[in-house]
C-alpha cells in the first residue's frame, strides 16, 4: 500500500511544482546543500490507467538510498527543448527539480516533510484482506492480496525479489493501521525490498474513480545527476 500512497503524493507534488512561478524562491530550501551526485540503479516504469486517460511515470531507484528520482513527460510536454528530472531526498527533506532550458541547467529546491507522505496514507484498519494466487509480472514472482471495505476493493501484487524499494525513503506502513486479517509478518518481509508491481483500485460507489497501476518494466540503469552542473534559477539568468 505504500507505493499507492507515495505515487498519489508524487502526482500532487508534480502538479504543484508545475504551477510554481518560474523564478519562485523557496526560503530555507535554497540553503540546503545537495550531495555532489545522485546515482541510480533501476528505472521503475509505472503506467496508470484511468477513465480520463493514461499517465506514465519513470521512477529512478537505488539500493539502500534515502532518495529516488522521477520523470514524466507531463512535466515537459509543453516544450520539446525543456528537460526536467526531480529527486525526492528523504534524508535532506527536499525535492530538487533539475531543469535544462534555454541552454542552461538550473535546479529548483522545495522543502518537504517526509512525514507528510506517511500522513497521506489511508487508514487501512477498516479493510478486510485476503491473500490470492501469486502471479509473475515482468519476470518477478509476486504475491497477491485483496483488501476490501464497504467503499473500495484494492487488489495488489508485491514482489520481494528486488533490492530496491520506496520504503527506504519513507519508511514502512504504520502497523497500527493494518487491514483486518493482515499478517504482520508480511510487513517485516516487505519492509526493505517490497515493491508493488500491480494495483487495481475499484470504487464501489463511483466507478469513475477506478484506476489501475502497473509496473511495465524494471530496468537496470547507470543514470546519475551531477548536481554541481546546475545553478539556481536566478543565478543561471544572472540574477
Amino acid at each position: 500500500m505504500k507505493t499507492l500512497s507515495v505515487t498519489k503524493s508524487i502526482i500532487t507534488l508534480v502538479c504543484c511544482l508545475m504551477l510554481q512561478t518560474t523564478f519562485a524562491q523557496f526560503g530555507k530550501a535554497n540553503k540546503i546543500e545537495l550531495p555532489e551526485t545522485y546515482n541510480f540503479d533501476y528505472i521503475y516504469k509505472l503506467k496508470m490507467t484511468h477513465k480520463k486517460g493514461d499517465m506514465t511515470m519513470d521512477y529512478y531507484l537505488k539500493k539502500d538510498a534515502k532518495y529516488f528520482g522521477f520523470d514524466t513527460a507531463e512535466m515537459s510536454k509543453s516544450s520539446k527543448d525543456t528537460k526536467m528530472f526531480s529527486v525526492i531526498d528523504g534524508e535532506l527533506e527536499v525535492v530538487a527539480m533539475f531543469m535544462e532550458m534555454m541552454g542552461k541547467k538550473m535546479v529548483q529546491k522545495t522543502a518537504i516533510k517526509t512525514s507528510d507522505f506517511n500522513a497521506d496514507e489511508e487508514d487501512m484498519s477498516s479493510y478486510d484482506v485476503k491473500q490470492i494466487a501469486s502471479k509473475t509480472i515482468n519476470g518477478y514472482e509476486c504475491e497477491g492480496f485483496v483488501s476490501e471495505n464497504d467503499k473500495h476493493i484494492i487488489t495488489f501484487y508485491i514482489t520481494g525479489d528486488v533490492d530496491v524499494s520506496f520504503n527506504q525513503v519513507f519508511g514502512s506502513s504504520n502497523a497500527k493501521n493494518l487491514p483486518k486479517g493482515f499478517d504482520a509478518d508480511l510487513m517485516k518481509k516487505y519492509a526493505e525490498n517490497g515493491l508493488m508491481m500491480e494495483m487495481i483500485y475499484e470504487d464501489k460507489k463511483k466507478s469513475k474513480n477506478n484506476m489501475t497501476m502497473l509496473c511495465t518494466g524494471l530496468e537496470p540503469t547507470d543514470f546519475s545527476i551531477d548536481t554541481g552542473e546546475y545553478r539556481s534559477m536566478l543565478g543561471a539568468f544572472g540574477g
